[in-house]
């Protein structure tokens, strides 16, 4: 059934609000002609104020102008300050608190509603890009080198300059250090060598890389950058300068990385839209308007409307959805909440005073797994590496019970765990078309029958008779799913697979550990299959972050080994440490055999990254597509494109529905950054 009749069934059963207007013209901050133009934006001249604006800037900060404890809004914002203009949008009025809770006792999930850092931001609902921080860029004919013209005038939230030496101190001092922990991203190693970064003024920098980087643009939209997944830079060099072994008397860098990262630290300057004040770490946190932010409405003001947020730690789901009934928050998106909930939710409307939004997930297969390549256990590993057996775990699952119990019925097509259907790569062609249903529909007929002959084919079978598998060397078999606890939103579904398993014979069982813990296990590759809760989203393009594609990176997604093993070839890291076991290396990694099927697709991706004719590229994207159909699969997916619930206070507006947002939201992966991509939190606004 399609989405849109489902979408009228549950209006019809009284479960959701009706979504109202139809889908707008794609969003955009500042129109760009070309990826080098620059943006033309309004003048104080051309500026009309509000009647709802009482001037300029928020009225908090106009009375610290006039107590002389703040410079004037011309000395805090650039001569070109970012113009947020958006077509469901219309002019707010300042003032109010924006007040969130999370299952996180970290706080990370806030860093989603800043895009302040990103030098570049997703416009069209991720199918295109438009400048960010930086306000005009542009390539050499080749695209081997790219050169960026960041805002003159930008200011860190404590007053002090913003240039290009805050993005060397990223790139020179910490990403390209081998002596840091961080590592450096994907994009920068084009052509099997790090990039070279050079300053041409305080406000432009250029970047040099070893062959064609035709992926840059969209590699500087992804995340939000300013410490997440430590993709690009800036960080504020005249703060962090004094933690750094190199500038300071520190001999190491533990106190830099406890410092470095802006919702753990208060005192860190941030180029985002808040700033964090106060932190009472697994309890609150509180952020207030950062007065040097460098975004304006289209009549001038200072961004955001909203002086503060106000983010409140929650012990588990069922006192976060409590908060939200009772109207102690009155905005949340992450974390997401269950699509079981949306009668309950809908039930307290009234009483919490909000509306719900539907946006689109954008997953290939929601939630995703990972079935761990690189298992410690070797007969356990053995028979992962066979393909019968993923093949079997798939055939096994009953997509559609899963689709009816914990998506009520929502949602896309089946899927093995594809990327994201948005994707360009399938959308440029036919052949895309094609190799996405192929790749989609791949193991995901549910036929028991099937899944238990394919596990007889490579003898995993019954042996002692206790009626479960076992392994083909008679010891017993354990299917483990690791998961997060606290996580409710897919517990059900997890719970599901594991009927579906037994059902053929697997002693399969959820493992419930903290969500630190998960993380640690996929860096160490010690888990059996663990959960990726917002799915197989993967970015608007495939290969800009390629931990869903390749299993690229310590957080490769079903072969963090190898994945680590990717990311430090070409760095000074590669050949270091190899008289240690994998698993004691920093970062712990693993050479790939060349008969692996993870070779040929580092291969073909490494080629893919550096070929900048599209048709070419999208070829060798295929390839790498193909050996997960033939060979695959290697993630496994429940349903493609479900959707996500978002909860806005009747209060709060510039909150834009699924129409109005093109492609329907894309709320599921990180890399696009929402909702502080596309719907610029800064915009929204508190009025009765």
């Amino acid at each position: 059934m399609s989405r849109m009749k489902w979408f009228g069934l549950l209006l019809a059963l009284m479960l959701l609000l009706a979504a109202c207007g139809g889908r707008q013209q794609p969003a955009a901050a500042e129109e760009a002609e070309g990826p080098a133009a620059a943006e033309e934006t309004a003048s104080p001249e051309d500026a009309t104020t509000s009647d709802m604006m009482s001037g300029r800037e928020a009225p908090m900060l106009a009375d610290m102008v006039a107590a002389g404890d703040l410079p004037p809004l011309e000395e805090r914002i650039p001569l070109d300050p970012l113009v947020v203009d958006l077509p469901w949008i219309e002019l707010g009025q300042y003032g109010g608190t924006l007040k969130r809770t999370t299952t996180r006792s970290d706080f990370l999930d806030t860093a989603q509603y800043m895009y302040g850092h990103s030098p570049l931001h997703w416009q069209e609902g991720g199918s295109a890009v438009g400048p960010g921080l930086a306000k005009a860029w542009e390539s050499n004919a080749d695209a081997t080198e790219w050169t960026f013209f960041f805002r003159e005038g930008v200011k860190w939230s404590d007053g002090e300059p913003f240039t290009v030496d805050d993005v060397l101190f990223w790139w020179q001092d910490m990403a390209a250090n081998p002596e840091h922990p961080m590592a450096m991203p994907a994009w920068t190693l084009v052509g099997g060598a790090p990039m070279t970064a050079a300053k041409i003024d305080d406000y432009t920098i250029r970047f040099k890389f070893a062959a064609a980087a035709p992926l840059l643009e969209r590699e500087l939209a992804a995340f939000v950058n300013g410490g997440i997944s430590y993709n690009f830079g800036p960080y504020p060099r005249h703060y962090l300068e004094q933690f750094h072994p190199d500038y300071s008397d520190a001999e190491d860098y533990e106190k830099f990385t406890e410092m470095q990262d802006w919702w753990n630290n208060p005192e860190r300057p941030v180029l985002n839209a808040w700033m964090p004040v106060s932190l009472e770490p697994g309890n609150r946190l509180i952020l207030e308007r950062n007065p040097y932010y460098y975004a304006v409405d289209s009549a001038g003001n200072q961004l955001p409307y909203i002086d503060r947020m106000e983010v409140t730690f929650s012990e588990n789901v069922e006192v976060l959805k409590l908060r939200i009934f009772n109207g102690d928050v009155n905005f949340h998106a992450h974390p997401h909440l269950s699509l079981r909930d949306l009668a309950v939710l809908k039930d307290n409307e009234a009483k919490g005073d909000y509306r719900i939004l539907l946006w689109d997930n954008g997953a290939g297969g929601a939630p995703a797994w990972g079935i761990n390549w690189n298992n410690p256990d070797d007969a356990k590993r053995e028979i992962v590496r066979a393909t019968q057996y993923r093949r079997a775990l798939s055939h096994a699952m009953d997509r559609e019970r899963i689709r009816k119990i914990t998506f009520l019925g929502l949602g896309d097509a089946a899927s093995t765990g594809t990327m994201s259907p948005n994707a360009a790569q399938f959308n440029r062609s036919a052949k895309g078309q094609e190799i996405l249903v192929a790749w989609r529909d791949s193991a995901v007929e549910y036929d028991p029958e099937l899944a238990a002959s394919l596990l007889d084919e490579i003898d995993v079978t019954d042996q002692d008779g206790d009626g479960f598998r076992d392994l083909p060397d008679g010891a017993p078999l354990e299917v483990r799913i690791d998961f997060p606890a606290g996580n409710t939103q897919f517990i059900e579904t997890a719970e599901l697979m594991v009927e579906d398993w037994k059902a053929i014979g697997l002693n399969a069982f959820v493992n419930s550990i903290p969500g630190s813990q998960v993380g640690v296990m996929t860096t160490n590759a010690t888990y059996d299959i663990r959960l990726y809760g917002g799915g197989a989203p993967d970015g608007p393009d495939l290969l800009t972050y390629p931990a869903w594609l390749i299993s690229y990176g310590s957080g490769g997604r079903w072969a963090p080994l190898y994945g680590a093993w990717m990311a430090v070839e070409g760095t000074p890291k590669e050949g270091a440490e190899l008289d240690l076991d994998p698993r004691d290396r920093t970062p712990p990694r693993e050479e790939i055999p060349v008969d692996d099927p993870m070779f040929r697709m580092w291969e073909l991706y490494k080629q893919a990254i550096a070929e900048p004719n599209v048709d070419k590229r999208d070829e060798l994207t295929f390839a790498i597509i193909q050996i997960h159909i033939d060979q695959g699969p290697f993630l496994l997916g429940g349903i493609a494109d479900p959707p996500n619930i978002v909860i806005a206070s009747n209060q709060i507006h510039n909150v834009p529905t699924r129409d109005d947002i093109p492609l329907g939201g894309w709320f599921g992966p990180w890399v696009l950054g929402m909702p502080g991509a596309m719907t610029y939190p800064e915009v929204y606004f508190i009025a009765e």
